[in-house]
């Protein structure tokens, strides 16, 4: 007891300090990302009838029967969310979402000036999508790289996993599916597959920002020639193998399994010369994002 009591404590002092360390950095990610959301919003979505997703996409097709600022509209869902939060979740969960409840209106109705001063009237509406989907994604992935979000209907996901088990991507989609069905019966089908579209888009892009670009790729190989792979990969490519001991699972054969990190440009050549040098192998090959030494 006393060894997990002090394990514990450990975890949270390191948990604190790394909090500590990137409070800074993280909060001018957090405005960041909600400020390019708003340009994105109030100067490539809203102007063409463009939804996205969550209390934002909600809020613009309301504003088109009511005559209701749409940071005013975002303010009151994102509330009505935040209230759910506490008192589903706690406080300290509805804590987390109370700055962004809170400060991504006041963004939305600031980055509406820029209206003022900012058109693309004469430009091709799918252009604009393009250009907007990817600044949205760009301020969506910065504030979920944060560890902040912008309430609303994140807390709706959390509540659907909490009491239907619901995963949250498949809430998300169904969400999104929803309003891109509400953009056609509100602003025709041409709106809507632009909507349809730019979701993807943004959902694509943030999720770059977040994980970043993968510059490598993880070989995992099970082959009957493991010493002629590695021989190819340490000489000709001068990376190293790591060889990872195993057993097969319904076999219970022992077996050797290389670990290798390539570099993403040398992929399609390792993948091809492995495959000559042992026509039986096996290995799996996904993408790396950090390496850490």
């Amino acid at each position: 007891m006393i060894f997990k009591r002090k394990k514990i404590i450990s975890q949270k002092m390191i948990s604190e300090r790394l909090n500590s360390k990137y409070f800074y950095r993280n909060f001018f990610l957090f405005i960041m990302g909600m400020m390019i959301s708003s340009i994105a919003i109030n100067i490539f979505y809203y102007p063409n009838d463009i939804v996205t997703t969550g209390t934002t996409g909600v809020s613009i097709l309301v504003n088109n029967y009511v005559n209701i600022d749409i940071s005013l509209l975002v303010l009151v869902f994102s509330s009505i969310f935040l209230v759910l939060g506490f008192a589903v979740f706690g406080n300290e969960y509805g804590a987390k979402s109370l700055l962004g409840t809170i400060f991504y209106p006041v963004f939305l109705k600031a980055t509406s000036l820029l209206t003022n001063v900012v058109s693309f009237s004469e430009t091709s509406l799918f252009l604009i999508i393009l250009i907007g989907s990817v600044l949205a994604g760009i301020g969506f992935g910065l504030v979920r790289r944060t560890g902040y979000n912008m309430g609303g209907f994140n807390i709706l996901y959390d509540i659907c996993y909490k009491y239907f088990k619901v995963s949250i991507g498949r809430v998300c989609f169904i969400c999104n599916i929803i309003i891109i069905f509400a953009s056609f019966l509100v602003f025709g089908i041409d709106k809507s597959v632009y909507a349809g579209m730019a979701i993807w888009i943004s959902s694509a892009v943030a999720d770059r920002v977040v994980l970043g670009i993968s510059r490598n790729k993880a070989f995992y190989i099970i082959t009957r020639k493991p010493n002629d792979v590695i021989e190819y990969i340490v000489n000709n490519l001068n990376h190293t193998v790591t060889i990872v001991n195993a057993k097969g699972g319904y076999s219970n054969k022992k077996r050797k399994i290389l670990l290798c990190v390539i570099p993403t440009i040398e992929y399609s050549k390792v993948k091809e010369v492995i495959k000559e040098i042992d026509n039986s192998v096996f290995f799996l090959i996904t993408d790396t994002y950090s390496i850490s030494k």
